[in-house]
């Protein structure tokens, strides 16, 4: 069993995902944070906490106290992300700039000062919708932006500015990986090639087509164990990280614990359907390591004494 831990609005992220998985989606169970006083019984599997960046402070306490009940019992529950320790896109992008992994920095938009490299884009650092501007070149443009993005109501707290790094290749081509963690194993899920500095998905353009380079990618593997060093310095065990290559060292755009995949692009662009297959059969074959680690037993009680109540874990 695979329990998914998650807001009720993330709830359908993984469903979404296994949608072409058959045999890892009958065995997915999907519980909210919302229902978690609900659950009379945990049986013994694999729990993924996901979706901490919407979480509220009860749920993450209640989660949090939920893991630790769980974790006594050795052999019966792998559990993975505690669900306040990772760090969030801000945390982790600075730490990779701080530790010369990262080539660009991410500041605090009271934070704009002589240090910044220009060109800047903003975006909120707890959502995944991308980019709220277009390459922003001088100071005096990103303050116009923010004063507009005010102006416009948008949560400025949660805004953060990110230093654009160009990784256009000599096409004129820009490329983004995706890549999961399921607990120690890193397991290839998609390599999309685009013309625009924002790769969000492949684009319907020759680039689009590019089914042997993505092969050898989601085959190779070539990037797993400096992802996997990456996700340890998150302490993430199972989401999906995005990142691009400058001069063949990698940049991380963010890592995403809640993941959905991009299932569109199955209708949209038939030709990725069988690189679709072979990265979630990757994905079940990693997730049945995870289980078969799982000893048989009773389950186990749900009580936790947390003095969390019914109305703080349904607030928003």
């Amino acid at each position: 069993m695979i329990v998914h831990l998650a807001t009720s609005r993330g709830s359908r992220s993984i469903r979404k995902h296994l949608w072409y998985c058959p045999a890892l989606n009958k065995r997915v169970v999907s519980v909210t944070y919302e229902q978690l006083l609900d659950v009379e019984v945990w049986h013994r599997g694999v729990y993924l906490f996901t979706d901490s960046e919407r979480m509220t402070s009860a749920q993450k306490v209640y989660a949090s106290q939920l893991w630790e009940k769980l974790s006594e019992k050795q052999g019966a529950f792998a559990l993975l992300n505690h669900p306040t320790r990772h760090l969030a896109r801000f945390r982790l992008l600075r730490k990779l700039f701080d530790d010369g992994i990262n080539d660009f920095n991410v500041h605090r938009i009271e934070e704009l000062d002589e240090t910044v490299r220009y060109p800047v884009f903003l975006r909120y650092e707890d959502q995944h919708i991308g980019a709220l501007t277009p390459l922003l070149k001088t100071r005096a443009e990103a303050e116009d932006w923010i004063a507009q993005l005010a102006a416009d109501g948008e949560q400025m707290d949660r805004i953060i500015a990110t230093e654009f790094i160009d990784t256009i290749d000599h096409e004129g081509l820009y490329r983004k990986f995706g890549a999961f963690r399921i607990g120690g194993k890193i397991v290839p899920r998609h390599m999309f090639v685009g013309t625009h500095w924002e790769v969000k998905q492949a684009t319907n353009t020759k680039a689009a087509f590019r089914r042997r380079e993505e092969y050898g990618y989601l085959c190779e593997n070539p990037h797993a164990d400096r992802v996997l060093e990456i996700f340890a310095m998150a302490d993430v065990q199972y989401g999906r990280i995005d990142y691009a290559l400058k001069d063949g060292r990698i940049q991380v755009w963010e890592i995403n614990d809640n993941p959905q995949c991009n299932s569109s692009l199955v209708r949209y662009y038939k030709g990725r359907f069988g690189r679709n297959l072979f990265s979630l059969a990757g994905m079940n074959r990693a997730f049945e390591l995870l289980e078969s680690g799982i000893e048989p037993g009773p389950a186990l009680e749900a009580q936790v004494a947390s003095g969390v109540t019914r109305e703080a874990l349904c607030a928003r």
